[in-house]
C-alpha cells in the first residue's frame, strides 16, 4: 500500500517532475510543529514551475497522505482519495496549500475550497504563497474550522511562513475554535449528537439516524412558512432521519435552474459540513435538472419532498398490494431522474451493422425499468378488479369511508367505532402515514351491545364531566341493529406526489365508491382549515361524488375557543375525541341517519355551506339531525 498518492492534474507531467513530487510526498513533517519549512519551500518551487496550486494532506503522525495538483474546487471529496482504509488514513489531518503569488497571496479559501476543506475535517489549514516577497518575507495564513458564523474558516494567525511552521498544532487547536470533528453538531433543538472524525457530511454511522439539513423557500407569511417547515420536519422524522438545521431563502421566481440562489446554496453546503449532515431535503419538488444542479453545488445527496414521501410509503407498506403500488410510484418518479455512467459500461458492437459504442448502461436501465413499470401496471389493474369484485359483493350494505389529512386520527376513530380491543385494531400511532392499506370494519350503530360512551350528548359537557355510561346500564336506549361498513383510507397531504395518486388510485376507489365520506380533521392542529381545504381539493381532483361530513377530532387537546371557531367555519361539523371517547355516542346517532336514504351515492355532493376561507362543509340532502345532541 502506497503511503501517499499524487492526484489531480497529473496528465502531462514529466518523469522528473513526478519524481520530485514523490520525494515531497515522502518527506515527514514534525508532530510538534505545523509543517516542515524545507518541504513547503520545495512545494512552492514545484508550484512555480507547474504554474498550478499544490495541496498537501498530512496526518497526525506527520506523514503525507495526498498531494493534489490544481484547484481544490475540482477535487471533490479529498477524504475519498486518501490511500488505504480509514484506520490507515490517520486522524488530526492538516491541510497545506501553496497558491497565488507574493502580491496576491491566497490567505482566504474560496467558497468551493472552504467546502472541500470542511469535508476533510482537518485540524488546521496552512495557506501560503508560492513566491517570497521582497526581503525574504513569505506571506502565509493559518486557519481553523469555525463551527458557526458566515465564514467557514477562522483565520488564527497571519504572518511569515517560517514563524507559522514552528507553532505547535496541539496548543493552537486547544486555544482556537473547536473543529467539526470534535464539536458536537447541534440540531434544531440543540440535541444533536457529536460527529466523529472522518464522519463528516455525506456519511452516516451504522445504527444512527441520518442527519438531514432542510432547504426551504419561504413566502414571507410567518404562519404558513412555519407550518410548512414543521410538516417537512415531521416527514423527515417519520422517514427515520434527524433534522439538524434549516437554510431558508425568500425567492419570488421558481424558474431558476436551482430554485435557490448559488450563494445561498454555498451557505447550505457550509452549514451541512458544520452540522455533520449527510443529506439535504428540499420542501419543493425538483426537476431532474434542478436536482443535479443542487447536488453539484452542495456536493451532497439531495432529496425533494416527493421523494421523501415515497420513502415513507416504502417503509410503511406492509401488504403485498401496498408494496406493489409503492414500487410503481417509485419507478415512475425515478425513471426521468435516472443518470447513466457514460460509455464505460456500454455494449460494444462486433459485426456488420453494429458499429459504434453500442447500447449504454443508461439505456439498458431505462428499458428494464419501463418493462417493470408495465408489469406493475398490469398487477395494479388486476388489484383494482379484485377490489371492485369485493365492493360488488358488499352491495346492499351502507359503506362509509374515513378520509382526511395524515395523522388526523382516522385509524383511532375506526378502532373506537368498531370496538377494537387494545392491540387488535388498526395500527394508530402519532406519526405521519402510519397506515397505508385500506381496512374495512363492520360497525354497529344501535342495539344494547355497542360499547361504553360518555353520558353527555354534547361533547363539551362530556369533556367537562369526564364520565362514561357503563356498559349495559338501564339508561341506554336499545335500538335496532344498524350495521355499516367503515373503511380507513390512506392519509392525504398537501401537494401529494402525482405518482402516488396514480399508483394508489385503486386504493382510493374504496373512498370514491362509498356512500358517504367522513372528513376527519385534527382540531389541535392550528392549520386544520388549510388541511381540510387540501383534502377537499384532492377529492375534487379524483372526482369524488359521495356526500361529505366533517368530523372535528381531538377536542380534548384543542385550545379554548377552537370549537366556536370550527363551528363558525364549518356549520355541520361534529365534535369528537376518538382517544378519550368524547362525542362518539352523538356521532353514532348521526351516522344512523346519514347520508339520508334519498341521497343517490352517484349524485354530486351539495356544497351549499362554504366558509369565507374556502373550507367546505357538506350538507346531506334530506332531514338530518343537528350536530349537537
Amino acid at each position: 500500500m502506497k503511503q501517499a498518492v499524487v492526484a489531480g492534474r497529473t496528465a502531462g507531467l514529466r518523469p522528473a517532475e513526478r519524481r520530485r513530487l514523490d520525494q515531497i510526498c515522502h518527506r515527514r513533517h514534525p508532530a510538534d510543529a505545523v509543517a516542515d519549512l524545507l518541504t513547503l519551500q520545495r512545494l512552492a518551487s514545484e508550484a512555480e514551475r507547474l504554474e498550478e496550486p499544490l495541496t498537501l494532506v498530512v496526518d497526525g503522525r506527520g506523514l503525507c497522505r495526498l498531494l493534489w495538483i490544481g484547484d481544490l474546487e475540482t477535487s471533490g471529496r479529498l477524504l475519498e482519495k486518501l490511500p488505504g482504509s480509514s484506520r490507515r488514513q490517520g486522524s488530526d489531518l492538516r491541510l497545506m496549500t501553496c497558491a497565488g503569488s507574493a502580491r496576491q497571496p491566497p490567505l482566504r479559501p474560496g467558497a468551493c475550497e472552504a467546502v472541500v476543506g470542511l469535508d476533510l475535517a482537518p485540524r488546521l489549514w496552512l495557506r501560503f504563497s508560492r513566491q517570497a516577497a521582497a526581503g525574504g518575507h513569505w506571506p502565509a495564513s493559518l486557519l481553523t474550522p469555525q463551527p458557526s458564523g458566515e465564514e467557514a474558516w477562522h483565520q488564527e494567525l497571519e504572518g511569515d511562513l517560517t514563524a507559522l511552521c514552528s507553532l505547535d498544532p496541539a496548543l493552537l487547536s486547544d486555544s482556537g475554535p473547536a473543529t467539526p470533528s470534535r464539536q458536537g453538531a447541534s440540531g434544531l433543538h440543540g440535541d444533536g449528537a457529536a460527529a466523529t472524525p472522518h464522519q463528516g457530511a455525506g456519511s452516516t454511522a451504522p445504527g444512527r439516524a441520518e442527519r438531514v439539513l432542510l432547504l426551504v423557500l419561504i413566502s414571507g407569511e410567518a404562519g404558513r412558512d412555519g407550518r410548512r417547515l414543521a410538516e417537512l420536519e415531521g416527514l423527515v422524522r417519520s422517514a427515520g432521519g434527524e433534522p439538524v438545521g434549516v437554510v431558508s431563502q425568500r425567492r419570488s421566481s421558481g424558474a431558476a435552474p436551482t430554485l435557490w440562489g448559488e450563494g445561498k446554496l454555498r451557505e447550505a453546503a457550509l452549514e451541512a459540513r458544520r452540522l455533520g449532515a449527510s443529506l439535504v431535503v428540499t420542501d419543493r419538488e425538483l426537476t431532474p435538472v434542478q436536482a443535479r444542479n443542487l447536488e453539484r453545488i452542495v456536493d451532497l445527496p439531495v432529496s425533494d419532498r416527493s421523494e421523501l414521501i415515497l420513502d415513507i410509503f416504502a417503509q410503511r407498506a406492509a401488504s403485498a398490494a401496498g408494496r406493489l403500488q409503492v414500487e410503481l410510484a417509485q419507478l415512475r418518479y425515478r425513471l426521468p431522474r435516472l443518470s447513466g455512467r457514460g460509455l464505460s459500461l456500454s455494449r460494444q458492437g462486433g459485426g456488420i451493422g453494429t458499429r459504434g459504442p453500442g447500447e449504454t448502461q443508461l439505456e439498458k436501465d431505462r428499458r428494464a425499468i419501463a418493462r417493470r413499470i408495465e408489469r406493475l401496471q398490469r398487477d395494479v389493474r388486476e388489484l383494482g378488479e379484485h377490489r371492485a369484485r369485493l365492493r360488488q359483493s358488499r352491495r346492499g350494505q351502507r359503506r362509509l369511508a374515513l378520509v382526511g389529512y395524515t395523522n388526523a386520527g382516522k385509524s383511532s376513530l375506526l378502532n373506537a367505532l368498531s370496538g377494537a380491543r387494545a392491540g387488535e385494531g388498526v395500527l394508530a400511532e402519532n406519526r405521519l402515514f402510519a397506515t397505508l392499506d385500506p381496512t374495512t370494519r363492520r360497525v354497529r350503530l344501535g342495539g344494547p351491545n355497542h360499547g361504553s360512551f360518555p353520558a353527555a350528548n354534547d361533547p363539551d359537557e362530556g369533556a367537562a364531566k369526564g364520565e362514561g355510561r357503563p356498559h349495559g346500564s338501564g339508561d341506554e336506549e336499545a335500538g335496532p341493529e344498524l350495521p355499516l361498513l367503515l373503511t380507513d383510507t390512506v392519509g392525504f397531504i398537501e401537494d401529494l406526489p402525482p405518482q402516488l395518486v396514480e399508483a394508489f388510485r385503486s386504493t382510493l376507489e374504496e373512498a370514491l365508491e362509498a356512500d358517504g365520506l367522513l372528513l376527519v380533521v385534527d382540531l389541535s392542529d392550528p392549520a386544520w382549515p388549510e388541511q381540510l381545504t387540501s383534502v377537499n381539493a384532492l377529492l375534487d381532483r379524483l372526482g369524488a361524488t359521495p356526500p361529505r361530513l366533517v368530523i372535528g377530532n381531538q377536542i380534548d387537546r384543542c385550545p379554548a375557543g377552537e370549537l366556536d371557531r370550527a363551528q363558525a367555519l364549518v356549520a355541520e361539523m361534529l365534535f369528537i375525541s376518538a382517544t378519550a371517547d368524547l362525542g362518539l355516542q352523538n356521532l353514532r346517532r348521526h351516522l344512523s341517519h346519514w347520508p339520508a336514504s334519498d341521497v343517490d351515492p352517484a349524485a354530486p355532493a351539495d356544497r351549499s355551506t362554504r366558509s369565507t376561507d374556502g373550507t367546505a362543509a357538506v350538507r346531506p340532502r334530506g332531514p338530518v339531525p343537528t350536530s349537537k345532541g
